[in-house]
């Protein structure tokens, strides 16, 4: 599940959080897909849940009012994405060894 957690009342340059659940979405992946929207402006990674290990929250601190409402759904696809490519590779590489 992933959660644009910006109110739509945000002012220019707001932040902006996602929220992925780890049942579905990769820590590494994650991580590689901020560093691919480092032009958006600096992320922040964090772990939560009891034990940090039910969710992970990506906030961006500065978006601009052009990208808010694009920059959560886009950004989740890239994660998505990123995921599938290393859960095939890993897989891949099971299956030739």
């Amino acid at each position: 599940m992933v959660e644009p957690a910006a109110p739509p009342d945000a002012s220019p340059g707001a932040a902006v959080t996602v929220r992925f659940h780890r049942s579905l979405y990769a820590t590494p992946a994650v991580s590689r897909a901020a560093e691919r929207f480092a032009a958006f402006g600096p992320a922040v990674i964090e772990a939560t849940g009891p034990a940090g290990d039910t969710d992970i929250l990506v906030t961006f601190s500065s978006v601009p009012d052009r990208l808010r409402d694009r920059l959560p759904d886009e950004f989740a696809n890239h994660a998505l994405f990123q995921t599938i490519v290393d859960a095939r590779a890993a897989l891949s590489s099971a299956l030739t060894r």
